[in-house]
């Protein structure tokens, strides 16, 4: 489940009054206005969060499987682990 709250006194508000069962175990991702995004544990100025999504989606253009070097992928898991 995802929800958006606001921290009001120090508190996460959700919206609408709800409320979760106490000892409910959230996770807390800070985002909007403090102009840095938070990823896992580390937060990164927006200038190096833009940094990470570039190298991120340079590394997801690249092909999963060279067509040209009769290595697949199945290949690969029959050196690792045998015929099966």
């Amino acid at each position: 489940m995802t929800f958006e709250g606001k921290i009001h006194d120090g508190v996460v508000q959700l919206p609408g009054g709800m409320a979760l069962p106490n000892g409910t175990v959230v996770t807390v991702v800070v985002g909007g206005a403090t102009g840095e995004a938070c990823m896992s544990d580390a937060c990164l100025s927006d200038k190096e969060h833009a940094r990470v999504v570039t190298i991120a989606q340079r590394i997801a253009s690249l092909p999963d499987e060279n067509p040209d070097d009769g290595f697949s992928g199945a290949d690969h898991d029959r050196a690792l682990y045998g015929e099966s």
